[in-house]
C-alpha cells in the first residue's frame, strides 16, 4: 500500500460530510485501500459503524476527529493506542461540556493534558499554521508548528498538505514542507475527503448551504471551489504530490503506527456498595428470597429450583451487581411512589419478579429465562424499566447523582432526514421560496414514499419536468437516513466503573440537566456498554393518577399484583374492541382483530399484543392464527419436532423466543446461535444479518427432514422479526397493562378518563375524541370554571370538570401562578382573577371565551368585555360603562359559536358532537352515521361522513391508507386502496371532513367502508380547528 487517507469526512461531521461511514468504506474497497481513516467534526458519532463496515471489507480502521481549537482553527487527531483513544475521548467530552450546544471549542491546556497516544495533523487551510502562511506570516506559523512539535512530541505532529488543484494549495504546500525541514517536523498528504466520489460534490454543496442558512445562488465562498475533495486512489494521489513523497511515504508510516481497535473496549459496571459481611451475590440471593415471600404464597419446589437456577447463571456470568444496580433504581421508585415496571427480555426472570423490577411472574407463563441471560450469551443482559412518563426525570436524576456525571450519561439517538425534514433544508438551499417548500412539505406527509412522490409534486402545483423540482427529488433521496444533529434517546443509560468519557465522548442535551453520549442505542450495545433503558410510559402515568383518584373518591386501593386477571367483563370490553384508551389495543389496526380474536385469558392478552406487529404481518402469520383461534382452520405444524415450541400459538411462530427455539430444535442451531439469530431479529438494521443466517437455517431444517417448501414458509416468517417482532415476555409486560387499564375502563370510568385527559399527548387519540367517546357512554363533562377547576381535570361525583390543562393559551409558568393563587383562595371576580394570576390579555380572552368566568353570572361576550375594559382601563385609556350600555347588551352565543369558541380556546368541547348538529341534512340525503353501518347489509354501496381523526399508512400495508372518521355515533373504517390514494390524495391529505362513497364490508362485528370517491365535506362551522393524528 503506497498510501493511506488520514483526513476523511463522513455525514457524521453533520452537514459537513456527503456520505455515510459504511459507504466510504466500500468506495475505500474498491480503489484498494488496507486502511482508511475518519476525522469527524469534534466527536466519534459515526466509528462503531465505520468500525463495523472496515472490519467486514477487510480494511484496518484508524479513529480520529477534526477538533475546532478556541478561536476557531482546526486540528486533526489520529489515535495510536488505547492511551490515545482515552485521551481524544475525553478532551473531546470536556470541549463539549465546557461550552455551550455546538460550540465545542479546544483550549491550548486541554490539548497538553492529553495529548498521550495521539498524532495530530496541522490540519486543512483553517489550521492555525495554514492560516498564518496565507496571511505570509511566516514567524507565527513557525512559532505555532514549533509549540505543536513540543506538545505532542517528536514524530507525533505532521505538517498536513493538500492538494485540491487550486494554485494556492501548490505554494502553500511549498510553504509547509519549507517549514517541516526548517523545524524537523514531517509532512503528510491528505485530501480533506467530504464526499466519496467527484459527483458527491453537489450535495456537499447543498449541506454546507443548510449549514449556514442560505441558498446556492448566494453561498459564494462558503462552498468548496471544486469537487476534489473526494476519495482518490492511491495511485491518484501519489501522482498528485509527486513532488512531495515524503508526504506520501508518511501517510503510510502514521496508518501502521495507529493500531488501536474498538474491539480493545471493555466497560464495567460500578462495583454495587452492600451491607458489612455481605458479597455482591449473597446479597442479591437475600434480596431474592425476601421477594419471593412477597411474591408467592408458598415455596414450591418448582419456584425453588427455578430461583436456584437462575441464580446460579448470575453468579457464574458475575451479573450480580448489574441486577442489584437495577434493583437499586425500581427500589427508589417504589419508595418514592414512582410507578414502574420492567419489561423486555428481564420478565423471563424470577429473580427481577422477586426483586419487583418486573410484575409479570414467568414461571407461571412459562417464559424462558435463557431469553434472558444464558451461559452462551456473550452479550450483557438488557433490563428496561418502564416509568410514569411524569415522574421519569426524578429517576434519571437519581442515576446522575448516585454514579455521577463522569459515569452515566443517556444514549444519543442520531436524528436523520426524512420526507419533510429533507424537503424543507434541500428546499430553501435550492432558492425555493418558504411557501413552495412549506406546501410541498406539508403535502409530503408522514406516511409519503418515494413510489408516489411525482404524485405529490403535482398536487403542490410544481411542474415533475422542472429541472429544479428534479434536482430537489433527487437531492431529497440521497440526503434521506443522513444525520441532522443529535436527539436523547428515549430511556437509554449507560453507566460505567471507569469514567465514561474513556469509552466514548460525552456532551450536553439540549435538554437541561441532561448529558448524552455520541452513540446511539446500537453502537453502544456494539461496543459491549451495558445499558439500562429507563423508559417513560404515559400508561404508568394514567394508571398512577387513576389509583390516587380513585383512593381520594372512593376509598379504594387498587394494586395490579392482587387482580385476578380474570374478569369477564374486562374481557367483553375487549371483545368489543371498546378500547379507546386502552393500553396497547386502541389502534384501528389493533381493534379490528379484537371481536374475531375473542380473548378470554390472560393468555390471550399476551397473543394479542404481539400479533398486530410488523413482524406477524409482514410473515403473513395474522390471519392464519385467526382462522385456527376460530376453528376455520386445522392446527398443523411443519414438523413433529415443532409442535412443543408453537402448541400455544397454534402453529404459528409469533414470538421471538419461539424463532430462537425453532432454529434449535428444526435446524441443529446451538444456543449461541440461536442466539445471534434473537439478536438479528431484534436489530434495526438487521435484514442483512438475516439474509446471512438464511442459508444456514434452511440447510438445517431440510437435514431434519422438513420438506423445502416448509423450510422456506419457516424461514420467511422468523425473517419477518426483522421488521419488529416481539418477544413472548416483553408482550407478557404489556398485556398485564392492557387488563388493568381495561379495568378501570369497565369499573372506574370516571377516574380513567380523567387520568387519560390529564395524561396527553399519548395514544392515538386527541382529546376532543376521549371527551366525545366518554359521553357516549354516558359521562358527563364540565367547563373549565375558574372558581372550581384546578390545573389537572378532576372528578366531581360522577361528572369530570375540565382543567385550566386544556386551555391552549395556558403554558406550565402560568400553571404555577394559578395554582398557587387557588391555594390561596376562591376567585372574587374576573378583576380579582386578572390581578391575582397576572395572565397576559390573549389568555384571559380565552378563559372569557371557552366559559371560565360563567360561575361570575356573565356569559362569554360580557366576560370578554368585562376583561377588555379592564384591560383599557389599566392601560390609562377612557373608562368604559360596562354595566348598562355594553355588556348587558351583547346577544348570547349560538351553539355553533359556543362550539366554535371551545375549539379555538380548547381544542374539544362538551357540547354535543358537531355533526349532530348536521344529522338531519345529512340523513335527508342518504348518508349513514357511523352506528348506521352496523345495521346495513355488507357489500351494500354506502355513503357516510365524519371529522377526520386519524390517517394511518403502515408501512407494512402495502400503499394502502386507513382513515378514522367520526361522528356523534362512533367511529367509521373507511379502507383507501393505493390507485384511490393517487386519485384523490390532496382531498383525503388536506381535508378536515370527509364524505365518503364505498362498498361497506362487515365481518365479525367489525365495518370497513372500500372507498371509491372522496369529497371534503363542508362544514357547519367551518371555523372549527379539527385535528387528525396521522401515523405511518
Amino acid at each position: 500500500m503506497n498510501y493511506v487517507e488520514l483526513h476523511a469526512h463522513t455525514n457524521f461531521s453533520f452537514l459537513d460530510g456527503a456520505v455515510h461511514p459504511e459507504d466510504l468504506v466500500v468506495r475505500a474497497a474498491e480503489l484498494g485501500y488496507g486502511s482508511l481513516a475518519i476525522t469527524d467534526h469534534n466527536g466519534l458519532y459515526g466509528i462503531v459503524r465505520f468500525h463495523q463496515a472496515a472490519v467486514a471489507h477487510g480494511i484496518k480502521p484508524i479513529f480520529g476527529a477534526e477538533i475546532t481549537l478556541t478561536h476557531g482553527h482546526h486540528l486533526v487527531l489520529l489515535v495510536k493506542n488505547s492511551v490515545g483513544y482515552a485521551n481524544l475521548s475525553q478532551l473531546l467530552s470536556e470541549a463539549h461540556l465546557q461550552n455551550k450546544k455546538n460550540e465545542a471549542t479546544i483550549t491550548r491546556d486541554i490539548l497538553a493534558r492529553h495529548s498521550e497516544g495521539l498524532i495530530a495533523l496541522s490540519g486543512c487551510i483553517l489550521g492555525e499554521i495554514p492560516t498564518a502562511l496565507l496571511n505570509d506570516d511566516y514567524t507565527e506559523a513557525r512559532r505555532i508548528a514549533a509549540q505543536y512539535r513540543d506538545l505532542f512530541g517528536l514524530n507525533n505532529f505532521y505538517l498536513e498538505l493538500q492538494h485540491h488543484n487550486l494554485p494556492t494549495h501548490e505554494t502553500l504546500c511549498d510553504q509547509l514542507t519549507q517549514l517541516g525541514h526548517t523545524l524537523s517536523i514531517p509532512t503528510v498528504a491528505t485530501n480533506n475527503v467530504h464526499h466519496a466520489t467527484r459527483d458527491g460534490r453537489r450535495l456537499q454543496d447543498v449541506l454546507t448551504c443548510i449549514k449556514n442558512h442560505t441558498t446556492l445562488d448566494a453561498a459564494n465562498d462558503l462552498l468548496y471551489p471544486n469537487a476534489e475533495r473526494y476519495l482518490k486512489a492511491p495511485s491518484q494521489m501519489v501522482r498528485l504530490f509527486r513532488r512531495y513523497p515524503e508526504a506520501i511515504a508518511n501517510s503510510v508510516a502514521i496508518a501502521e503506527r495507529c493500531n488501536f481497535s474498538l474491539e480493545e473496549l471493555n466497560t464495567t459496571l460500578p462495583d454495587f456498595e452492600v451491607p458489612p459481611h455481605e458479597t455482591t451475590h449473597s446479597y442479591l440471593r437475600r434480596l431474592t428470597y425476601l421477594g419471593a415471600d412477597r411474591r408467592y404464597d408458598q415455596m414450591t419446589p418448582q419456584v425453588f429450583t427455578q430461583l436456584e437456577h437462575e441464580l446460579h447463571i448470575i453468579e457464574k456470568l458475575q451479573l450480580s451487581g448489574y441486577f442489584l444496580i437495577v434493583w437499586d433504581i425500581a427500589r427508589f421508585c417504589n419508595e418514592n411512589g414512582i410507578l414502574c415496571q420492567g419489561r423486555g427480555s428481564a420478565a423471563n426472570s424470577a429473580v427481577c419478579y422477586c426483586l419487583e423490577i418486573t410484575a409479570v411472574d414467568p414461571i407461571k407463563l412459562k417464559l424462558l429465562f435463557e431469553r434472558f441471560v444464558s451461559e452462551e450469551r456473550t452479550e450483557p443482559p438488557d433490563i428496561d424499566i418502564d416509568i410514569a412518563n411524569n415522574r421519569r426525570e426524578e429517576v434519571i436524576q437519581y442515576v446522575y447523582n448516585k454514579y455521577g456525571r463522569r459515569h452515566a450519561a443517556m444514549v444519543c439517538e442520531v436524528i436523520s432526514y426524512r420526507g419533510r425534514s429533507a424537503v424543507r433544508d434541500v428546499g430553501k438551499a435550492l432558492g425555493f421560496s418558504l411557501d413552495e417548500v412549506d406546501k410541498l412539505a406539508k403535502l409530503l406527509d408522514h406516511f409519503s414514499s418515494g413510489d408516489d412522490m411525482d404524485e405529490q409534486i403535482i398536487d403542490a402545483g410544481f411542474n415533475r419536468r422542472d429541472r429544479r423540482v428534479q434536482l430537489l427529488v433527487h437531492l431529497c433521496a440521497e440526503i434521506a437516513r443522513f444525520p441532522r444533529h443529535l436527539g436523547i434517546h428515549v430511556g437509554g443509560m449507560i453507566i460505567t466503573k471507569q469514567p465514561l468519557w474513556e469509552v466514548v465522548p460525552i456532551e450536553n442535551a439540549t435538554m437541561p440537566e441532561r448529558s448524552v453520549i455520541q452513540w446511539d442505542k446500537d453502537d453502544a450495545e456494539a461496543t459491549r456498554c451495558v445499558k439500562i433503558d429507563l423508559l417513560g410510559l404515559g400508561m404508568l402515568s394514567l394508571l398512577d393518577e387513576a389509583f390516587t383518584l380513585i383512593k381520594e373518591q372512593r376509598g379504594v386501593t387498587i394494586d395490579p399484583a392482587k387482580l385476578s386477571y380474570d374478569d369477564p367483563r374486562v374481557y367483553d370490553l375487549i371483545c368489543a374492541a371498546d378500547t379507546v384508551g386502552v393500553f396497547q389495543v386502541e389502534s384501528r389496526a389493533q381493534m379490528n382483530p379484537l371481536p374475531r380474536h375473542k380473548p378470554r385469558r390472560f393468555y390471550d392478552l399476551v397473543v394479542e399484543v404481539a400479533l398486530i406487529r410488523p413482524g406477524p404481518i409482514q410473515g403473513d402469520m395474522v390471519h392464519p392464527y385467526l382462522r385456527r383461534r376460530n376453528g376455520e382452520e386445522a392446527i398443523t405444524y411443519p414438523h413433529p419436532c415443532l409442535e412443543p415450541i408453537l402448541e400455544r400459538t397454534l402453529g404459528i411462530p409469533l414470538f421471538q423466543e419461539q424463532g430462537m427455539q425453532v432454529a434449535v430444535a428444526a435446524a441443529g442451531f446451538t444456543p449461541s446461535e440461536a442466539d445471534e439469530l434473537r439478536r438479528a431479529m431484534g436489530h434495526k438494521r438487521s435484514h442483512e444479518k438475516m439474509r446471512a443466517l438464511g442459508e444456514r437455517l434452511i440447510n438445517g431444517m431440510k437435514n431434519k427432514g422438513i420438506p423445502h417448501e416448509a423450510a422456506l414458509r419457516i424461514f420467511d416468517q422468523l425473517s419477518a422479526f426483522a421488521d419488529f417482532g416481539f418477544a413472548e415476555s416483553h408482550a407478557a409486560s404489556f398485556a398485564l397493562l392492557v387488563y388493568v387499564s381495561a379495568y378501570l375502563k369497565v369499573y372506574y370510568p370516571q377516574e380513567f378518563y380523567c387520568s387519560l385527559l390529564n395524561s396527553q399527548p399519548m395514544g392515538f387519540y386527541n382529546p376532543s375524541t376521549v371527551v366525545y367517546e366518554a359521553q357516549r357512554r354516558g359521562l358527563e363533562f364540565l367547563p373549565v370554571d375558574v372558581a372550581i377547576s384546578r390545573w389537572d381535570c378532576t372528578v366531581e361525583g360522577k361528572s369530570i370538570r375540565l382543567g385550566f390543562c386544556q386551555v391552549k393559551s395556558l403554558g406550565e409558568a402560568a400553571r404555577d401562578l394559578i395554582e398557587r393563587e387557588l391555594d390561596a383562595g376562591p376567585f372574587a371576580s374576573i378583576e380579582d382573577f386578572m390581578h391575582r394570576t397576572k395572565l397576559n390579555q390573549g389568555a384571559l380572552e380565552q378563559l372569557a371565551m371557552t366559559g371560565a368566568f360563567d360561575c361570575f353570572g356573565y356569559s362569554r361576550r360580557q366576560a370578554l368585555w368585562q376583561i377588555l375594559s379592564l384591560v383599557h382601563q389599566e392601560q390609562g385609556a377612557l373608562s368604559m360603562d360596562t354595566d348598562e350600555r355594553g355588556d348587558k347588551l351583547l346577544d348570547e352565543m349560538t351553539t355553533m359559536e359556543t362550539l366554535v369558541a371551545d375549539f379555538k380556546g380548547l381544542d374539544l368541547s362538551t357540547l354535543p358532537h358537531l355533526m349532530s348538529m348536521m344529522r338531519p341534512s345529512l340523513k335527508a340525503r342518504g348518508i349513514a352515521s357511523a352506528a348506521d353501518l352496523f345495521e346495513m347489509s355488507t357489500r351494500k354501496i354506502v355513503r357516510t361522513a365524519g371529522v377526520v381523526i386519524i390517517r394511518q399508512r403502515p408501512m407494512t400495508a402495502k400503499g394502502f391508507m386507513f382513515i378514522t372518521l367520526e361522528d356523534e355515533t362512533g367511529f367509521a373504517n373507511i379502507v383507501v386502496k393505493p390507485n384511490m390514494l393517487t386519485r384523490f390524495r390532496k382531498v383525503i391529505v388536506r381535508s378536515r371532513a370527509l364524505l365518503v362513497k364505498g362498498t361497506l364490508e362487515k365481518k365479525d362485528g367489525v365495518a370497513n367502508v372500500i372507498g371509491v370517491h372522496f369529497e371534503p365535506m363542508t362544514l357547519n362551522g367551518e371555523r372549527i380547528k379539527l385535528k387528525s393524528r396521522d401515523f405511518r
